[in-house]
């Protein structure tokens, strides 16, 4: 028999002692089992049963870590004993976690310029959600007006898109448009700027909702002609248009036929709102509601950074805009009025019998033994 080798038959029956003296394994979850051998190991008697000597301090967060020794086979050239560090954590049973969800589909979110030159919308669940949690809807790149210029110039959206965490809403705009807006303009303060976003979960269309009171709205930029106070999500909100004060169209249907009439001509020339056609019924095509009228002040809002947004997974190379405007703000309040829908996730363990032969896996590899038949 060579040095430092056991035969097949002899392996078989140690690894059966194993499995009968650490039956203990199988009520745990074992991260990893290192065997060590050699001069330092610790002595047990040839016919001791294996026992558990106590804790030790582990790394990574393990929650607990014990020695167990088990007697050497004398004569098998494998050292005077083997002692097996089984890291184990706790096993805890599956348990059942409860995520809230604002964010589903068919839930339309909305902003327009102050003087209603571009405009773009979202809908929930008509793009795919990327790996990172955001779903982006592109506005064409031809239907921003500036006068007769039509496309490409400051009022120029680019897209709206929309990400959702445990906590918080993100968003994030890119147009040429700062936050900020335009200043030097016919607007009776010489500014035209960002109107506020609307968030409508009621399934009506955005005339009815603002009527009844449904909607949900941010004002997130404030200079602008919001006849709320501050920056911040609101409830319970009704909208109202500011055009007239910002030297705009009266409606969405005149801001489509000047789009029509000196835009240009081709593919991706028609104006569009996003996931929403310029004409879509979702809107009153007679109105040009764009600003916060009224509504119940919930929370505030936080603005990301370049580097905080680009953290989130936001991928900005697809446009073209000179601006992203990017915020969060917490999605509590929505989800206490009910519009949140609850979804359960549950985590599970490995099964005992797994972890054991993980375990014995683990025996094997390390104590590095060379078998060989009779």
């Amino acid at each position: 028999m060579l040095e430092g080798s056991i035969t097949l038959e002899e392996f078989y029956s140690m690894l059966k002692k194993l499995a009968l003296d650490a039956k203990f394994i199988t009520d745990t979850t074992a991260v990893g089992l290192p065997v060590q051998r050699g001069e330092n190991n610790l002595l047990v008697n040839k016919d001791e049963k294996a026992s558990l000597l106590p804790p030790v301090p582990l790394l990574g967060g393990v929650r607990g870590g014990f020695y167990l020794r088990f007697p050497s086979w004398e004569g098998l050239g494998v050292g005077s004993a083997f002692c097996l560090l089984a890291l184990v954590g706790i096993a805890q049973p599956a348990q059942a976690t409860t995520n809230l969800t604002a964010l589903n589909p068919g839930i339309t979110i909305n902003t327009f310029t102050e003087c209603l030159n571009d405009g773009v919308a979202l809908v929930t669940g008509q793009n795919p959600i990327d790996q990172y949690g955001w779903q982006y809807t592109i506005d064409s790149a031809h239907d921003g007006v500036d006068g007769l210029q039509v496309g490409g110039n400051a009022y120029e959206i680019y897209s709206l898109a929309l990400k959702e965490t445990a906590d918080d809403i993100v968003v994030a705009l890119n147009a040429n448009m700062p936050l900020t807006g335009v200043d030097g303009t016919p607007a009776d303060d010489g500014n035209i700027g960002w109107g506020d976003l609307f968030f409508n979960f009621s399934g009506q269309d955005f005339s009815s909702a603002s009527n009844a009171g449904d909607l949900f709205a941010v004002r997130f930029a404030e200079t602008n002609d919001s006849l709320v106070p501050n920056i911040g999500l609101y409830g319970d909100v009704t909208a109202t248009s500011t055009t007239a004060i910002n030297s705009g169209f009266s409606s969405i249907e005149a801001y489509n036929q000047h789009v029509a009439t000196y835009g240009c001509n081709g593919p991706g020339c028609d104006p569009s709102l996003g996931d929403l056609a310029a004409d879509s019924t979702y809107f009153e095509q007679n109105q040009s509601l764009n600003a916060i009228a009224s509504g119940t002040y919930l929370t505030g809002l936080s603005f990301l950074s370049t580097a905080e947004l680009s953290a989130t997974g936001y991928d900005a190379n697809q446009f073209a805009g000179e601006h992203t405007i990017a915020f969060k703000f917490s999605k509590s309040s929505i989800c206490d009025r009910g519009f949140c829908q609850a979804s359960e996730v549950t985590k599970s363990v490995p099964e005992p019998s797994g972890i054991f032969g993980l375990g014995i896996i683990g025996l094997v590899t390390a104590t590095g033994l060379r078998l060989r038949r009779r």
